[in-house]
């Protein structure tokens, strides 16, 4: 029953939207405005690139299609309630917005605790990583290789032997990361045979492996490599009973809450990365778990978030020092992205994000008063707002309201 739409600010907009207005087609309009202004789309990335002030028939189905999805969880969560004409805000909902005018992470708190009490759907994704994968504190992979990438390249791929070579060495990849990351031994024959018959019976390649494909069919070929594969990782190596995009919509937002870490962008792996960055546990007296969920059986959901002792500014400046020369080391350059080292801190610490970038932010001011044993500059280099980019796919952190997204670290002389 979950709906089709990623971002958790989506509820608070409507919530906004439903506090000024109740006539539906007011709270339409003004959630549109608000989406544009926070630059919302339907996507997992906020959008860097405003629509159109006219827009098409097929963009307002879009609209009005993201917003009937919101309205109908945030229903269910009894937020608002819907009587075709008017949505009205609910005393729950009104409650749960002046948290959110507050602080948006006691928004996130909040849903939190309605969306698990209606859905159980961290619970669920919580125990599957840490079931599937308990050597590497629940860590999953998705590994994602194009032909480029395995040495073969777009112009050289003339023959149906080529894909046929390329399925074979994409296999033998797969294999060695399911061994090295997930520690298991898994033969794929089966798997990749059952692949390429697919592809043969909808006359995308031919058996004929010396006969010439039809170019304009790469890009579906490939797209077909990537689902099928990601689907199989899922479904049949980790056992998750739902769909890909299902998966997906938890997973992006359990990111926003703090539960889950996703990326796509980890440093020297082509692919995704998946890992909880929470525990589910009878109790705990590590302050730096924070209780968010009570379930009925009085297990609990527990945040990693670390208290702001000294204890903990001083492991995170070594794992970040760490990280960073590790970094430096392979790219060669005294300037690195804080995106990078960000994903790289966060999986040492199996933290959220969002402490990831409070934490630098504090200990960069400390680090301007001399405080710290190492010298940090950062710098706002080229932001993803100066490119011709659509989506923010890696956000900047933001230092007293300034982005910075490069950084260099330095023992203090």
């Amino acid at each position: 029953m979950v709906r089709k739409f990623y971002f958790l600010d989506y509820i608070f907009i409507l919530l906004q939207s439903c506090k000024i207005y109740e006539e539906r087609d007011l709270v339409f309009l003004y959630f549109k405005i608000l989406k544009d202004k926070e630059r919302l789309g339907e996507s997992k990335y906020r959008k860097l690139t405003t629509d159109q002030s006219e827009l098409s028939e097929k963009q307002v189905k879009r609209y009005i299609y993201t917003f009937e999805q919101v309205i109908f969880e945030a229903v269910n969560y009894n937020l608002i309630k819907d009587n075709k004409k008017n949505l009205i805000l609910t005393d729950l909902g009104n409650e749960c917005l002046l948290f959110g005018e507050k602080d948006k992470r006691l928004f996130y708190e909040k849903l939190l605790v309605l969306m698990e009490n209606h859905f159980f759907a961290f619970f669920d994704l919580i125990n599957l990583c840490y079931s599937q994968n308990k050597t590497k504190n629940g860590l999953l992979i998705f590994p994602i290789y194009s032909p480029r990438k395995l040495g073969f390249e777009k112009d050289d791929m003339k023959k149906n032997r080529d894909w046929y070579l390329f399925s074979k060495k994409l296999q033998k990849k797969l294999e060695s990361d399911i061994s090295n990351f997930l520690e298991q031994d898994i033969n794929l024959n089966e798997a990749n045979e059952s692949l390429l018959n697919t592809l043969y019976d909808d006359k995308l390649i031919d058996k004929d492996l010396n006969g010439f494909y039809n170019k304009s069919n790469y890009n579906s070929i490939i797209s077909r490599f990537r689902k099928y594969w990601l689907n199989y990782f899922l479904n049949k190596i980790y056992n998750y009973k739902h769909s890909f995009e299902t998966f997906n919509i938890w997973v992006e937002r359990g990111k926003q809450l703090g539960i889950i870490h996703s990326t796509e962008f980890y440093p020297n792996f082509d692919g995704r990365l998946v890992y909880p960055t929470s525990l589910i546990i009878n109790n705990t007296n590590n302050r730096d778990l924070v209780n968010v969920f009570t379930y009925k059986n009085n297990l609990k959901l527990y945040i990693h978030k670390l208290e702001w002792t000294q204890n903990n500014q001083d492991n995170f400046v070594d794992a970040l020092v760490d990280c960073y020369f590790a970094l430096k080391r392979d790219r060669g350059t005294h300037f690195i992205r804080i995106s990078d080292l960000r994903e790289r801190v966060c999986y040492k610490k199996r933290i959220p994000s969002f402490v990831f970038n409070e934490f630098l932010e504090k200990i960069y001011l400390r680090n301007l008063k001399g405080e710290t044993k190492v010298q940090i500059s950062l710098e706002a280099d080229r932001l993803p707002y100066e490119t011709n980019a659509m989506y923010l796919k890696r956000e900047p952190v933001s230092v007293n309201g300034q982005f910075k997204n490069i950084i260099a670290i330095d023992y203090r002389k």
